[in-house]
């Protein structure tokens, strides 16, 4: 039941909490504070697609419904207790606008939040890493993040990307190992 409860809780929330990280490319991010002014990236794209996020984190836009990340069915590894959501717009100028929230991880843990394509489906080709042993599917590990001390970590992310139409995976994988313990199936977004 407090498990229930607790799903229910991460997936009826819908305000802006925790970190907002705008995300221009592997390594390169930048967290925002909502009282200090971020100089503005040199490169022009750049510098749109962070005015781009810190306008929707001002006056948010609706975002499309929620999806549940769950453990995988035989891959990956189980974490007992583990549950997150994402929440993004369809649509978004210059990149992905995701909020991610999870819950039940181990504890000050380190994971990687990573978007996983498919050869056949949309935005495969615009995602920057090849995945090993894997001839043409591609991924990209957008963020190291590390829980709380109750295994739980909230953020909104401005994910930078090419523009086109996206079919992709969300994955959370531990650092040690690599191994998915949350993930959300194909879901589409478009960035314009």
């Amino acid at each position: 039941m407090k498990r229930l409860l607790l799903l229910t809780g991460l997936l009826l929330g819908s305000t802006l909490l925790g970190q907002q990280i705008v995300v221009f490319a592997k390594g390169e991010f930048i967290v925002l504070d909502p009282g200090v002014a971020a100089p503005a990236p040199k490169d022009p794209g750049k510098a749109a697609f962070l005015s781009a996020c810190r306008h929707d984190l001002a006056h948010p836009a609706t975002f499309a419904a929620p999806f549940p990340l769950v453990a995988p069915p035989e891959w990956g590894k189980t974490v007992p207790g583990a549950l997150g959501k994402l929440v993004f717009h369809d649509k978004f100028p210059g990149g992905f606008f995701v909020k991610v929230t999870l819950a039940g991880l181990a504890p000050k843990h380190r994971y990687i939040l990573t978007l996983n394509g498919k050869p056949e489906l949309a935005g495969n080709e615009r995602l920057v890493d090849l995945v090993p042993g894997m001839e043409k599917e591609r991924f990209f590990d957008f963020l190291k993040i590390t829980t709380d001390e109750q295994g739980g970590y909230e953020a909104t992310f401005g994910i930078a990307l090419l523009s086109g139409p996206y079919d992709v995976r969300f994955y959370v994988k531990d650092n040690d190992d690599f191994k998915i313990v949350l993930y959300q199936d194909y879901f589409k977004f478009t960035v314009e």
